[in-house]
């Protein structure tokens, strides 16, 4: 029962934001973000950026790794045949190298993390300037994301418009 009624306040909410639009004579227009995110120059220039901002970092996690997993190895292999204060001091060894390791890696993490967020900041502005001056330019009222529409005819679609722009930019 509340599902039925679910669907008739969306059909119905639906409908009169139809009948508000044609009589309001609306322009509208869909972009798609997951399209543009994937193909505009600035996103790879991020990436480009990140990439060599945070490939040091990177590769010393990796080095860090490999040692680590060395130490394990060569402990598992020698435990046996060990004194067992050497043991221990290899062991306590271990644990203090992984710890270290989980540190870099949540450090690296957490400094690339910001650093996306501040770099896409940015972009969304500049997006967000571009869908802007785009719309206006063709006389958009309204301008939606098309993923968060059902359905929306292949014409109303300014996604390459967007794309061409912010290769301008």
């Amino acid at each position: 029962m509340n599902k039925v009624y679910l669907v008739s306040i969306v059909a119905l909410m639906t409908s009169l934001l139809a009948i508000s639009a044609r009589a309001a004579e609306v322009k509208l227009a869909v972009v798609d973000m997951q399209a543009v995110l994937q193909k505009a120059p600035q996103i790879a220039k991020i990436n480009e950026a990140l990439t060599r901002q945070f490939k040091g970092r990177q590769d010393s996690i990796v080095k860090a790794q490999n040692e680590l997993q060395k130490e394990a190895s060569n402990l598992q292999k020698n435990a046996a045949v060990m004194k067992a204060d050497e043991r221990n001091i290899l062991e306590n060894k271990l644990m203090t190298d992984q710890n270290k390791v989980k540190s870099m890696i949540a450090s690296f993490q957490s400094d690339l993390s910001k650093k996306q967020s501040e770099s896409l900041h940015s972009f969304s502005q500049q997006l967000d300037g571009v869908v802007s001056k785009v719309a206006v330019q063709s006389g958009y009222d309204l301008v939606i994301q098309k993923g968060s529409t059902l359905y929306a005819k292949n014409d109303l679609d300014i996604t390459q418009q967007v794309l061409d722009a912010l290769k301008r930019a």
